[in-house]
C-alpha cells in the first residue's frame, strides 16, 4: 500500500469514527502542537544541550540574546495566544454544533498534485497577505500600540516567533496562513499540513541560529536587528518593493547594505 492509499485509510477511519466539529477542533490543536511548540521548544534546548554548538551558530552576539526570565517570558505570552486561539475555535464549533463544520472535510483526500498545487497557492497567499499586514504593523501610527511588543527581542529565539499582541497574532499569525486556503474550499489536510509547515518556519526565522537555510533565518533575524528591512517570509515581496536591503527608505545617494 502507497501512502496515498495508507493517508485514505487513516483519512476514512478518522471520519467514520469522529464528529466533524471534533475533527475540526483536535486538528487545530495538533497542528499548533506538531508545527510550532514541539519544534520551537527543540530549539530552545539547543543552548542547554549543546552549548558549545549553540555558541558556534547563534547569528547575533550573545550580549544581546534575552536573558532567561525573558525567555520565560516569551514562553508564557506565547502559549496564551496559542491557548486563546483555540478557545476562540472551540466556542465557534460549539455553537456551529459538533455535527457541522464549515471546513472541507471530502471522504476523498485529493490527490498529490492538488495537494502541491494547494501548498503553492497557499505560499505566495501568505507571503503576499503577511508582508503588507506587516508592513501596515511598521507603521508610526501602529506600531507602538501593536507590534512593537513583537519586537521587544532584537535577538528572536523560536517562541518569540509568536510572542504578539492579540491583534497582531490573528490578522499577522493565524489568518495568513489559514484564510487563503479556506476561501479556496481546499481539502482540510491541505490546510492541516500547511499550518504545520509555517507554524515550523515561523518557529525556524525565530530561532536565532545560523545553520538554517531553508528557510535561512538570517533574513528575518536582521528584521528583528534593523527593524526596516525584510517584511516577509520567503523573500519575494521584499525583492518586488525594494525592501530587502538594509537602508532601502534612506534618501537616495546613501550607501546600501544588500542583504
Amino acid at each position: 500500500m502507497d501512502l496515498h492509499s495508507s493517508l485514505q485509510t487513516a483519512w476514512t477511519g478518522i471520519i467514520t469514527t469522529y464528529r466533524p466539529g471534533t475533527i475540526e477542533l483536535a486538528g487545530s490543536i495538533m497542528s499548533q502542537i506538531i508545527g510550532f511548540i514541539i519544534p520551537a521548544t527543540l530549539y530552545m534546548s539547543i543552548d542547554t544541550l549543546f552549548p558549545n554548538f549553540s555558541q558556534g551558530h547563534k547569528i547575533q552576539a550573545a550580549r544581546r540574546q534575552p536573558t532567561r526570565q525573558q525567555v520565560q517570558h516569551c514562553v508564557r505570552v506565547t502559549l496564551f495566544n496559542h491557548v486563546w486561539i483555540v478557545t476562540l475555535h472551540a466556542v465557534l464549533v460549539y455553537f456551529k454544533g459538533l455535527e457541522h463544520t464549515t471546513l472541507n472535510l471530502n471522504p476523498t483526500i485529493p490527490p498529490w498534485t492538488t495537494f502541491i498545487t494547494d501548498f503553492i497557492f497557499a505560499l505566495l497567499a501568505r507571503e503576499i497577505s503577511f508582508y503588507y499586514v506587516h508592513r501596515a504593523l511598521h507603521h508610526p501610527s501602529i506600531y507602538t500600540y501593536i507590534h512593537k511588543m513583537h519586537h521587544k527581542y532584537t535577538a528572536p529565539v523560536s517562541f518569540a516567533a509568536e510572542y504578539a499582541h492579540p491583534i497582531e497574532h490573528l490578522l499577522a499569525n493565524v489568518l495568513p496562513i489559514t484564510l487563503p486556503l479556506y476561501l479556496k474550499g481546499a481539502h482540510y489536510l491541505s490546510i492541516l499540513f500547511f499550518a504545520v509547515f509555517e507554524l515550523w518556519e515561523a518557529a525556524a526565522d525565530h530561532s536565532g541560529y545560523d545553520f538554517l537555510k531553508l528557510p535561512p533565518a538570517e533574513l528575518h533575524d536582521l528584521h528583528h536587528e534593523k527593524f526596516r528591512v525584510n517584511y516577509g517570509t520567503i523573500g519575494l515581496m521584499d525583492w518586488i518593493h525594494g525592501t530587502d536591503v538594509v537602508g532601502w527608505d534612506r534618501e537616495k545617494g546613501k550607501g546600501k547594505k544588500k542583504v
